[in-house]
Parts: structure tokens; C-alpha cells; sequence
């Protein structure tokens, strides 16, 4: 089976649109799994949600989710993503707030354990090292982990010393057949330098993943977010990839 990796989508509709336009074009994945913050920041909340629930994706709470949902963390934000997370509570209905605030925290599928942040801090923690990754993985109940939260695409993978940090190549496969931690980067708002939507797909049955990277029109969700009265910096960035 074939398995859309997605996290932070952050509510940019034309962004997630070209991933699964993509990730349709090889046939249609089995499953998506969304590892958090499926909304703040971009102009199209209610869209994503929709779009996502369509696909029958299964969700990740992330801490912008939580924050929109219910107004919890909100005063860990800076003040330009306290602006977007009020905006997007205020345009969001109460059964998509609900919806938000009752996704899991962590879930186990496939050999992965999910999560936003890490195992040790769901919500809020970053693996960007290879100590909080191998502390996060030390936690899972399955071989592998998989989040979100950093923006970055990451691959740890379990060697003869533990883990060993890797910065995957966009279309290359790599093997899951060691213990590993992987993060898709994000569909949104990417801030590794690259522009482009990050995503990965993989495969159940081969035991693999590949990280993927699409181009989407930029200027389009600019241009909706500035029409929506958001933050500018939110438009800006975009097409910096930062």
C-alpha cells in the first residue's frame, strides 16, 4: 500500500492541492497520514479540512490546530501567529473547532507512531537533533516515528551507534527496514530554503520511503492571504521557503 506523508499544511489550499495532485498521478495513495498543523498561518482553513476529510486522511493534532480549536497555548506565539490562529477560530465553524480539538495527540499505524512535535512533548518539542529523535523514538511502541512541527524534511535512521541523522534527497527511496524517525517536512510553509511543497510516500509493502518535493502556485495563496487581511509576513515567506 501506498501512504501520503503530509504535515503542516497550514491551511494553504493550492499548496496541498498540487501534493495530492502529485501523489494521485502514481495512482491514488491507500491512505494520507497529516502529522499536525493542518491550519494557521494561510488564508484557507475550512478548504483544507474539507479537502482533507474528503481524502478521509487521518489527522495529527498539532499545537496550531490545539490553539485554534480551543485558544490553548496560545500565549507560547508570537503575536503575528496569534493574529492567524484568532482570524482562523473566528472563520471556522464550532463542528470544525470541535473536529480540531479532538484529534489525537498520537496515533500508531503501519509500523509508525505519529505525532506533531515528539513522543516526549506532542505538541510543542522539535526533533531537529539526533538526541531528542532518538528519545522520541525511544518512546514509540513501533519501529519507526514520524512528525512534523520543524518544516524540514529529516530522516534519522538506527545505525551500529544509534541514530544517524540524514537530510534526505528529494526522490530518493530509502529503505525502512532499521528503526528510523522521519519528517515529511511541511506542505505549506516549508523553511528549508525550498519553495516547493515537501511531502514523502511510502510504501507498505516494499518497506520504503521517498521524499518528494511539487511546485504549487505561490502567488496564488499569496494573494489570498493578503485578501484575507493576514499577517504579510505569511506572504512574504512563501516564496522564500522560510
Amino acid at each position: 500500500m501506498r501512504v501520503g506523508i503530509l504535515s503542516d499544511v497550514h491551511a494553504n489550499l493550492p499548496a496541498l492541492e498540487a501534493v495530492l495532485a502529485a501523489l494521485d498521478a502514481n495512482g491514488r495513495p491507500g491512505v494520507i497520514w497529516v502529522t499536525g498543523d493542518t491550519v494557521g498561518y494561510g488564508p484557507d482553513p475550512s478548504e483544507v479540512l474539507a479537502l482533507l476529510r474528503e481524502r478521509g486522511a487521518l489527522l495529527i493534532q498539532g499545537n496550531h490546530d490545539l490553539a485554534v480549536a480551543t485558544g490553548q497555548g496560545l500565549e507560547w506565539f508570537h503575536e503575528r501567529a496569534a493574529i492567524a490562529v484568532r482570524m482562523h477560530s473566528q472563520w471556522l465553524s464550532a463542528e470544525e473547532r470541535d473536529h480540531l480539538a479532538s484529534l489525537p495527540l498520537t496515533r500508531c499505524t503501519e509500523g509508525f507512531t505519529l505525532c506533531h512535535g515528539s513522543l516526549r512533548d506532542p505538541l510543542w518539542e522539535y526533533v531537529s537533533t539526533t538526541p531528542v529523535a532518538a528519545a522520541s523514538l525511544a518512546l514509540a511502541p513501533t519501529p519507526h516515528a514520524c512528525n512534523g512541527h520543524t518544516h524540514v524534511p529529516a530522516f534519522f535512521v538506527e545505525g551500529d551507534k544509534g541514530l544517524e541523522a540524514h537530510r534526505p534527497a528529494i526522490g530518493t527511496t530509502y529503505s525502512l527496514a532499521q528503526r528510523c524517525v522521519l519528517n515529511p517536512g511541511s506542505v505549506g510553509q516549508p523553511r528549508d530554503g525550498d519553495a516547493r511543497a515537501a511531502y514523502a510516500v511510502m510504501d507498505t509493502t516494499a518497506a520504503t520511503v521517498t521524499f518528494q518535493r511539487v511546485a504549487y502556485p505561490v502567488a496564488e495563496t499569496q494573494r489570498r492571504i493578503r485578501a484575507r487581511a493576514l499577517p504579510e509576513m505569511f506572504a512574504e515567506r512563501l516564496s522564500l521557503g522560510l
